[in-house]
């Protein structure tokens, strides 16, 4: 039997309206690395993730100036396990390795070929290295993002970076250039122009990483609260050709729900196949290293 009339306005006075549910993505599983050491060197510090579905390769960049092999063995939709098998020093053009200090590996895409393109924060500079860490050439970035002067801050220069042939390079910096407003961020091509994306809502929003797949962006998000400092990662889905055609765009946002995990800060994030995503944290927990590894599919 139905309420009355007037029962169903006093609850929905008093409940208010029904309110949607924000989409979220399905977290899979999660597994913790803590601080590790392979041939001497500290495992952590991953900056972006990267995956060779040709080669069946997933590489992680550290801003310890390195690239590191990952095996993970997935048993079903669980990470079985995660190991770093081998570590790959960047080496500069003239084969020695990239002076600690002058530069900050930050984001990075997987070329076609199996080559790694890298950006250097510090110099907005973007380099393409083979699998063992050896540079093999420079690229442009788009023009827009090439000058590190027009950053918010010097932490705030690129964090995320793809490529695609229709595109090419495509990068956005961590929080929008100077001048622009806080909600509005920008994605950069070489090839497609640039594209403003309004991210407007209750909180700030930074930008981690980004993924290519056909003719969609994903990219990794993050917000923080003002009094608990708490991190808080999304999903946002962009379609290229809405976003090339349109004035603004603002895509498909997710969430990603880990519970009381409420201090990974993710960096890095994989597409690996059959819509299965993998992304790490960059942590520093009382001294030590730390890398969380999600495993999650679209819902």
């Amino acid at each position: 039997m139905s309420a009355p009339r007037s029962i169903s306005l006093l609850l929905a006075i008093v409940f208010g309206p029904a309110v949607a549910r924000a989409e979220a993505v399905q977290v899979l599983d999660v597994m913790i690395l803590g601080e590790s050491r392979v041939a001497g060197q500290k495992v952590g510090e991953f900056s972006a993730l990267v995956f060779d579905p040709a080669r069946q390769t997933l590489l992680a960049i550290s801003d310890r100036g390195y690239i590191a092999t990952l095996s993970v063995d997935l048993s079903g939709d669980r990470l079985a396990r995660v190991d770093v098998t081998a570590l790959q020093v960047l080496l500069g053009p003239d084969s020695a390795p990239m002076p600690k200090g002058t530069s900050n590996p930050e984001a990075a895409a997987m070329l076609p070929d199996g080559t790694v393109a890298i950006v250097d924060e510090a110099a907005a500079r973007l380099a393409v290295f083979d699998a063992s860490g050896q540079w093999l050439r420079d690229e442009a970035l788009p023009a827009a993002v090439s000058d590190v002067t027009l950053q918010a801050s010097d932490k705030d220069g690129i964090e995320a970076l793809a490529w695609t042939p229709v595109t090419g390079f495509v990068a956005m910096t961590e929080e929008p250039q100077l001048g622009q407003p806080r909600h509005l961020h920008t994605v950069h091509t070489v090839q497609a122009g640039a594209w403003a994306i309004d991210m407007t809502g209750p909180e700030s929003v930074s930008i981690k990483a980004m993924e290519s797949v056909g003719d969609q962006f994903f990219l990794l998000e993050r917000t923080r609260d003002n009094q608990t400092d708490a991190l808080t990662p999304y999903l946002r889905i962009l379609d290229r050709t809405e976003c090339q055609a349109a004035a603004t765009c603002t895509g498909r946002r997710l969430s990603i729900d880990l519970g009381d995990m409420v201090d990974a800060d993710f960096e890095g994030l994989a597409h690996l196949g059959n819509g299965r995503f993998l992304m790490v944290s960059d942590d520093k927990i009382d001294g030590d290293l730390r890398s969380v590894f999600v495993l999650f599919s679209l819902p």
